[in-house]
């Protein structure tokens, strides 16, 4: 059990171990984090989906108008509900499931893994008690999501800026070069 900011980080897990240091990973993302957006958040719960019971893998909730499982799900955000405090819930084998082992020895990529879905559950929280919104709520946290892991990655790993700026103008530039080419596909008289 970890502390940082006033948040809880426990880990619950059943028959199963992560691969990875996974509380220190969300403490190191969490730290990054501006304080203020962390305001009204006690506990971070990482556990597995595999661990649910038999009512809780039969439960669903809302994403995006129509109801998704939650053993499916590779997080939640329960909010603030009869005096105690909002929370989140992180399934560490869901969210770990589509990453390489290799991949994940790598704190970059670790931190990549886990942030997609431990900030998109905080932009649920701060839409819900710091800056709501009318729009779709899943819209609204994934904006946060993109937010946060800009602050939190200029910040952390600001050294790699030259390397992404390259890989931005390459990935622009193979956009433009696969346009022109589709473009010119279209109107090849031959064909």
């Amino acid at each position: 059990m970890k502390q940082h900011h006033n948040i809880t980080i426990r880990e619950a897990y059943k028959d199963y171990t992560p691969p990875v240091p996974a509380a220190e990973i969300v403490d190191r993302l969490l730290s990054g984090l501006p304080p203020k957006r962390l305001i009204g958040l006690k506990t971070v719960v990482l556990t597995n989906a595999a661990g649910l019971s038999h009512d809780e893998r039969r439960a669903k909730t809302w994403s995006r108008k129509r109801k998704v499982r939650i053993r499916e799900c590779r997080g939640l955000y329960h909010q603030e509900w009869k005096n105690e405090p909002a929370w989140i819930e992180l399934f560490v084998d869901s969210i770990l499931q589509i990453w390489p082992r290799a991949t994940l020895r790598i704190p970059l990529l670790r931190d990549l893994a886990f942030s997609d879905v431990l900030f998109h559950e905080l932009g649920h929280h701060i839409h819900k008690t710091q800056a709501p919104e009318y729009k779709e709520r899943e819209d609204v946290a994934e904006d946060w999501e993109r937010r946060l892991d800009r602050y939190y990655y200029r910040r952390k790993y600001w050294y790699l800026a030259p390397l992404f700026l390259v890989l931005w103008v390459i990935v622009r530039i193979c956009r433009v070069v696969g346009r022109a080419v589709k473009k010119a596909r279209r109107h090849d008289p031959i064909r």
